[in-house]
Parts: structure tokens; C-alpha cells; sequence
């Protein structure tokens, strides 16, 4: 577990350091995480709308149906643990989170003027009985209350690393089930906001529910072991641990990738050099693709161009030192070689 915690936080915080140097690159971070964190956090709950949709939702601020107001409502609540980090996360503020997040999308019976007033159960529409019965509504108060006691010591002698803790409280707040509806986005919200807190600056650009939503199977399968386990979360923090590295690791490679492009862009434009729209494609296209082989059918076929108007293009790319350019029988193959093939042909 040490080590997944280490590997986390070399790939995460420093890896992270060296891509976001400009303040352009973080606040497209910071923007991109707001939608996928109000998208994938509503999709997880059954929510029915596309990225693109969910977009237009929290640029406009208006939603059409229930699933846009969970967008919305997501999406309001991250701006508002954004902007209030310095607060205790208490009862009062735990409870204004949920509001935020269920404005407008709750049942009539599931109402309440703060926790939960009766039985709840966590079904599986497959299966005919409960997957789990949260405690008893009456010991909610008690049990939260813990709750934020444990968020809140800082205590040398109780340290516990914090993403072990986020962890932990992800986990308690959906056995407890303070709320008829809503759980799981408080839980995954708090979570969040405990992190930034602790200094975990680098999961402002991280979207914790489109980490779990890559592998929602393993996610819930952690929480019901864990409670087939008497309560035994070691499962959970792992699997939740090995879900968050790999994502991160993958999001990481993505910005590597987009980073390439802003430098090559803004090599291009310092050095005066202008290609056309096609072209510019072709080379973001190539720098965030596996393979780096084009041959003028390829190139053709993905912009709707003639034969000649490819081979024209790759040519003038190729004299750019972008590419090289190859036989191979009785064609020819281009190979990408991107920003350090065009500053080798500089020279």
C-alpha cells in the first residue's frame, strides 16, 4: 500500500508540477475537471446526457430535465468547495453541499431538513433482496458526528496519511447513508474537499467520479466486500488506490500529449511558419496518436481531400522536417517526427 501511495503521489503531484508551469494550462485543467466532475459524477447516479450536452448546461446555467439538473447542481457544488476551503467541514456545511447537489431533483418522500428520517435500503434491481441496510436513521446524528471529528483531528498522534483518510471517509459516509437520495456524490464531494484541504492541490485537475466511473464494477464490488468483511476497508482503500493510479497515469499521458501540441504551436507561431487548417489537424492528431505512420490514402480518407491535395500537404509537412518520408514498394509512407523533426531540419 505504501508503495501505491508513493507511486500516486510521484506521478500525480510531481509529474502534474512539470505540466501545469502555465497559468493557461491550469485554468483549462481546472475547467475541464468542473465538466467532467458534474458529468461523471451525475452519469454514475443514472443520470441520462451527453458530455457535449452537459457542456452546454454548465456554460448557460439552465437545465431542461432532471438528469441536466444533476449536471448543474455537480457542478455548483464543486465551485462551492472551491471557494470555501477554509472552511470546517461540519454538519452545517455537510449538509449545504447535499442541498446543493439535490436542488431541484429530489422525490416529495425523500425530502428532509437534514438527515434522513427513516429506513433506507441499497438495492440491486437484479437481485430481490437489499444489497445492503444502512444503520438505523436514529444513530445517523451520533455516527456523523464522529465523522467530522475524525475529519477534523489533526492531531500528531492520530495521523493518518490523507489520501487513507479520504479514502476512509468516502467509505463511512456511504455505510452510514445519512440521506434518502444523494450519498454518493456527497461522499465522493467531501472526499474531494478533504483532499484540497491537506494540500492535495493536483486533484483540482482530477475528476474523482470519472476515475471511479472507468471502473464501476471493481468500485461497488470494494464497498460490498468491505461490508461482507465486518467492516474491513482494507479492500476498499486498495482498490481504490489501484483505480486512482491508473487513471491519473492515463490522464497524465493525455496532458503530456496536449502539452506537445501548446509547445509546437507556439514554436510554429514564434518562428512565423504558417500551415493551414488541414494541416494543423494532422499534427494534433498525430501528436495524440500511438502510431506515427501516415501514407496519403490515410491522409486523404481522414480530411475528404484529393489524392493530390494529400500528397501536396504531407510533402510541404515533410519539408518541415515533420515528417520523413519513405518507400515502401510501390508507395511512399510518411513517419511523424513532430517537434523534433522540424527544429532538427532548422538547424
Amino acid at each position: 500500500m505504501e508503495k501505491k501511495i508513493h507511486d500516486l503521489h510521484f506521478v500525480a503531484r510531481y509529474k502534474l508540477e512539470e505540466i501545469a508551469t502555465k497559468e493557461l494550462i491550469k485554468k483549462q485543467l481546472l475547467e475541464e475537471m468542473l465538466l467532467e466532475e458534474s458529468y461523471f459524477s451525475s452519469f454514475i447516479e443514472g443520470a441520462f446526457t451527453t458530455k457535449k450536452r452537459a457542456r452546454e448546461v454548465v456554460k448557460t446555467n439552465k437545465a431542461s430535465d432532471t438528469s441536466e439538473q444533476m449536471v448543474l447542481n455537480n457542478f455548483n457544488a464543486m465551485n462551492f468547495i472551491l471557494d470555501n476551503l477554509d472552511k470546517e467541514i461540519n454538519e452545517d456545511l455537510f449538509i449545504q453541499i447535499h442541498r446543493i447537489l439535490t436542488r431541484d431533483i429530489l422525490k416529495k418522500e425523500d425530502i428532509s431538513d437534514g438527515y434522513r428520517n427513516d429506513k433506507v435500503y441499497v438495492a440491486d434491481p437484479n437481485l430481490t433482496a437489499p444489497v445492503f441496510i444502512p444503520p438505523n436513521h436514529e444513530l445517523i446524528s451520533s455516527m456523523m458526528n464522529d465523522l467530522f471529528n475524525f475529519i477534523n483531528d489533526a492531531s500528531p498522534e492520530k495521523f493518518i496519511q490523507p489520501l487513507i483518510k479520504a479514502f476512509i471517509i468516502h467509505f463511512y459516509i456511504g455505510y452510514v447513508h445519512p440521506f434518502f437520495d444523494g450519498n454518493g456524490r456527497v461522499a465522493r464531494a467531501i472526499s474531494y474537499m478533504y483532499l484540497l484541504k491537506q494540500g492535495y492541490e493536483f486533484f483540482k485537475f482530477f475528476s474523482i467520479s470519472s476515475i471511479i466511473n472507468k471502473d464501476r464494477k471493481r468500485y461497488y464490488q470494494s464497498f460490498i466486500d468491505a461490508e461482507n468483511k465486518d467492516l474491513d476497508i482494507t479492500y476498499f482503500i486498495c482498490t481504490q488506490l489501484d483505480i486512482t493510479l491508473e487513471s491519473v497515469k492515463a490522464v497524465i499521458d493525455k496532458l503530456y500529449k496536449e502539452l506537445k501540441d501548446l509547445h509546437l504551436r507556439e514554436t510554429l507561431a514564434i518562428d512565423g511558419v504558417l500551415l493551414s487548417p488541414r494541416q494543423e489537424k494532422c499534427i494534433t492528431f498525430l501528436e495524440k496518436k500511438e502510431s506515427n505512420i501516415v501514407t496519403i490514402k490515410d491522409y486523404e480518407k481522414k480530411f475528404k481531400v484529393s489524392y493530390e491535395t494529400a500528397r501536396r500537404d504531407l510533402l510541404e509537412l515533410s519539408e518541415l522536417g515533420f515528417f520523413t518520408k519513405h518507400s515502401k514498394g510501390k508507395k511512399f509512407v510518411f513517419l511523424y517526427q513532430g517537434l523534433g523533426g522540424y527544429l532538427a531540419q532548422k538547424k
